[in-house]
């Protein structure tokens, strides 16, 4: 009789443990909303390095690139529904080009009154508002209306925002959006490649969502030349997420990829890349710059 109570005893002890462990992972799960005020000014701090290392037939060269600038965002409207506009500007940027067997190269819009021959891609677009956009509540874009038409932000326009999942996420869970790319070739045909970002939440502490991505190339590509264009879908890094706020606070994301044989069998690139963004004035701020 004993026995059996025991057993009993146990059942019911293994099916609380099941219900309490539903019900904590119900709980658990987290709502990811971007939310902007009318009116508020949005500063960031980012760092980026570009490093490209080239070897062909035993001669290599390497060229080297990095940048700090501050990053502003103005919310010029909300709607209803929680798409708000926004002014992008560069507030200031510091620059630093090195190439072998030539002179470095430095400007500060802060300091510099010239701009030096390298960096005369950014001439007018530092301290002026360079274009508009609209960002929806789960991160969706439409492509930004320039201000400045000989602005050109590459990829930074994949940056501007990640997108969320409609749904509350557990810690652990994944969401992917598709980014298919094509890419016009020599003989007037287009190569297709499918390729994805999985984003992961990671971590949520003191209200921070930590969300890690991958970009994932789909399509198989054994071409150098092909693969050499498709250098940034091979990043990966973190953001961390401030779900009071509703609004990114921070990401790093790099890139290290070669490339062997685009200039004969001997040859290769080495392609390495860096960025760092932290927010400026927000509580969050305050967590980046300690660590």
């Amino acid at each position: 009789m004993k026995t059996n109570t025991a057993f009993r005893l146990f059942v019911v002890a293994i099916l609380l443990s099941f219900f309490v462990s539903g019900a904590s992972a119900e709980e658990s799960k987290y709502t990811l909303r971007y939310r902007f005020e009318k009116g508020a000014v949005l500063r960031w701090n980012v760092l980026q390095s570009l490093k490209i290392t080239t070897q062909i037939k035993g001669v290599i060269e390497a060229a080297e690139t990095s940048s700090r600038s501050t990053k502003i965002w103005t919310v010029l409207d909300v709607d209803a529904d929680g798409t708000a506009t926004l002014e992008y500007q560069v507030g200031d940027v510091k620059m630093q080009r090195s190439q072998t067997d030539q002179k470095d190269e430095k400007y500060d819009s802060l300091v510099d009154k010239k701009l030096p021959t390298a960096f005369q891609s950014i001439d007018g677009t530092v301290g002026v508002p360079l274009a508009l956009l609209t960002i929806g509540a789960w991160g969706e874009t439409k492509k930004p209306k320039r201000i400045i038409t000989a602005y050109s932000s590459g990829s930074e326009e994949n940056r501007i925002t990640i997108p969320l999942p409609k749904d509350p996420v557990a810690v652990g869970e994944s969401w992917y959006v598709d980014t298919p790319v094509e890419l016009p070739q020599g003989d007037g045909t287009v190569k297709k490649i499918a390729a994805r970002q999985k984003y992961t939440l990671k971590d949520v502490k003191t209200g921070i969502a930590k969300i890690d991505f991958l970009s994932q190339v789909l399509t198989p590509v054994d071409d150098p030349k092909l693969k050499s264009q498709l250098i940034d879908l091979y990043s990966k890094g973190s953001f961390e997420f401030d779900l009071d706020a509703g609004r990114l606070v921070s990401q790093k994301s790099t890139i290290e990829e070669s490339v062997i044989g685009i200039h004969g069998l001997s040859s290769s690139v080495q392609h390495t890349s860096r960025l760092t963004e932290c927010c400026c004035g927000l509580k969050s701020c305050e967590i980046c710059s300690k660590r």
